[in-house]
């Protein structure tokens, strides 16, 4: 191989080496999504907030996010998308500018309806990029909270059938004495 060819060949790797590192940097999003949720234990009834919190690491303007909450039954058998009108979430956000080093947290509430593992992300859309930029997921567990309880059953369970028995007593008492 000529020395020619060698230097060139050289030179083509440094051009590479550099420009790759560039292009996948460019390629990076300036949006940075997050989502705290409670610390505490959850149980079904509860009506926590997840708390989303969207920056531009980026230096220049971004116009027109939509930022919306994801929420995932991971239970065993059962993974699917869960509808958060079911659950009284708020769904979707518009962000209508947020500049360089900005943040923008916003605020999900949600009422939980149903034991079991979920697990909730934040999506958040740039109309100007083709791919969304999503967080990462947290998941959390709810307990189940019983529905039923003696203390409203029993009076239920034993006062209608004495209250019936009463009144038939009462008319038989009544008709009885009529007559006579």
């Amino acid at each position: 191989m000529s020395r020619g060819c060698l230097l060139s060949l050289c030179a083509a790797g440094v051009a590479l080496a550099l420009v790759v590192p560039t292009c996948h940097a460019a390629m990076q999003s300036p949006i940075l999504v997050e989502i705290h949720g409670p610390s505490e234990p959850l149980t079904m009834g509860d009506t926590p907030t997840f708390n989303g919190t969207v920056t531009n690491r980026g230096d220049w303007n971004l116009k027109g996010l939509i930022v919306y909450l994801s929420l995932v039954s991971l239970k065993p058998g059962e993974e699917r998308p869960v509808d958060l009108e079911d659950w009284s979430a708020q769904k979707a956000v518009r962000i209508d500018e947020l500049r360089p080093g900005q943040d923008n947290t916003q605020e999900w509430p949600m009422r939980l309806i149903q034991a079991g593992r979920y697990g909730v992300a934040l999506t958040v859309v740039d109309p100007n990029e083709s791919q969304p930029i999503i967080s990462d997921l947290l998941t959390f567990d709810i307990a189940s909270k019983p529905t039923l309880s003696s203390s409203r059953i029993v009076p239920v369970a034993f006062g209608e059938p004495a209250f019936l028995v009463l009144l038939v007593g009462l008319y038989w008492f009544r008709c009885r004495f009529r007559r006579s």
